[in-house]
C-alpha cells in the first residue's frame, strides 16, 4: 500500500470525525445561520479541498493547505460564538469576562 493511499485514510477519517463533531455540536447549540448538516458540510469541503490540493499540486504551499482545512471549523466557531451571545449591543466600559454581578469594591 502507498503511503499516500494510507495518509489520504487516515485524512479522511479525520475529516468525518470532524464533520460528526460539527453537525453534533451545532445541532445541540442551534446555531442562528444555516442548519447543522451545512456546517458539517462545510467542514468536508474545505477539509476535502485541502487534501486534494495537497495529493494534486506536488508544489503547494503547506501554509495555504494548512488555512484551507482550518477553514471551515474557523468559519463554524466564529458563528457558534456569535449563535451564543446573540445580539446584544456591546458594552466599552466592561469586559467580556467579567461577571454580571457587582462587586462589593465599587459599592
Amino acid at each position: 500500500m502507498a503511503v499516500t493511499t494510507v495518509l489520504g485514510g487516515v485524512a479522511a477519517l479525520l475529516v468525518a470525525v470532524a464533520a460528526a463533531l460539527v453537525y453534533r455540536d451545532a445541532a445541540r447549540v442551534g446555531v442562528d445561520l444555516g442548519s447543522p448538516a451545512l456546517w458539517a458540510a462545510l467542514v468536508v469541503v474545505t477539509s476535502g479541498a485541502a487534501l486534494i490540493t495537497f495529493l494534486l499540486v506536488p508544489d503547494a504551499p503547506l501554509p495555504g493547505v494548512l488555512v484551507l482545512v482550518a477553514l471551515g471549523p474557523l468559519l463554524y466557531l466564529l458563528e457558534r460564538d456569535d449563535s451564543m451571545h446573540g445580539d446584544d449591543p456591546a458594552d466599552p466600559t466592561r469586559l467580556p469576562s467579567e461577571s454580571e454581578r457587582v462587586d462589593d469594591s465599587e459599592e
